[in-house]
């Protein structure tokens, strides 16, 4: 909520037509379930087409490419409507960098949403990229949402987040336990952990089996304040002997909803550390939202995200 009153919106970015239909039904949803206005927002590069054969206009591509990009805006917008008839809705077309445009709705943004669509070579690369980089500067927590595929099999409904036990006080959990109390489903608290190689080969059981309940306690530890203050979610802890990335991303198949964490301005990291949240944002087969450390906390246990928007 902003100091005038107005709520912050969630914005979804639209890129070529199509592109980003998943996104966008997802973004109207989760606005309807908030309360909140939904802002779709689509970037186009200012460049003027060269004609090396001097037959055609560069101003009349220009005017062609803009013309393109309403259509682009235009599509999302009737999209939007067609999931949630009576939401506020705003849209936006800007020229620029995807990236900075992006970082800056984010500001004012209490969530932002990108689609990622299955592709390949160069654009699977800037996609990625554009993704990664704004997750990891955002201001607010960020969803991408992939395209669901047959082979990703099913589960029951849940909330997914990734815990490595070392704060009790993280945004992503915070996050993840409101998205499952919104959702009205079971959060599943996933730690994965590997033991150390002990110097006596005898004591090998004895001390993965401590270092086992080591662990335990650190994932209680971490949910504890969460459960107080969300009682009415339920939680099921999973502790796994591997691999950060492969636990949450198995995990992540059929879920409703993955959360991880992140820190670093210079790279994703967080509540899975290293490369674990980029691992996961590539491979897991859900929506999956990345939640930095320093968004602020609210006394009451929720987050507050972005500090509203001007009506367009």
């Amino acid at each position: 909520m902003s100091p005038t009153g107005v709520r912050a919106p969630v914005v979804v970015a639209v890129d070529h037509a199509g592109s980003a239909d998943d996104a966008v039904d997802w973004a109207a949803a989760e606005a309807a379930t908030r309360g909140c206005p939904l802002r779709i927002v689509h970037v186009v590069h200012p460049m003027l087409p060269a004609d090396p054969y001097g037959v055609g206009s560069p101003f009349d591509s220009l005017h062609a490419a803009l013309a393109a990009a309403e259509s682009v805006l235009s599509e999302g917008v009737a999209r939007a409507r067609g999931v949630v008839s009576d939401i506020e809705l705003t849209a936006r077309l800007v020229c620029g960098s995807a990236v900075g445009i992006l970082l800056d709705e984010a500001v004012r943004a209490q969530l932002l949403v990108l689609g990622n669509r299955e592709r390949s070579g160069l654009r699977a690369r800037l996609a990625r990229s554009v993704s990664v980089h704004v997750a990891a500067h955002a201001s607010c927590p960020v969803v991408v949402i992939r395209p669901a595929r047959a082979e990703d099999g099913s589960g029951p409904p849940r909330v997914v987040v990734g815990v490595d036990g070392a704060s009790t006080r993280s945004p992503a959990l915070g996050f993840a336990f409101q998205a499952a109390r919104q959702r009205g489903v079971p959060l599943a608290a996933v730690h994965a952990w590997s033991p150390d190689p002990p110097a006596d080969l005898e004591a090998v059981h004895c001390a993965s089996t401590a270092a086992e309940a080591i662990e335990r306690r650190a994932l209680e530890r971490a949910l504890h304040r969460w459960h107080a203050q969300y009682p009415d979610v339920p939680v099921v802890t999973r502790l796994v002997r591997d691999d950060p990335a492969r636990a949450v991303t198995a995990e992540s198949h059929g879920a409703a909803l993955v959360v991880v964490g992140s820190r670093g301005r210079r790279r994703l990291t967080g509540t899975v550390r290293g490369s674990v949240s980029r691992s996961v944002l590539r491979h897991a087969r859900c929506p999956i939202a990345i939640v930095r450390d320093r968004l602020d906390c609210s006394a009451t246990g929720g987050t507050r995200y972005g500090f509203g928007v001007s009506s367009a």
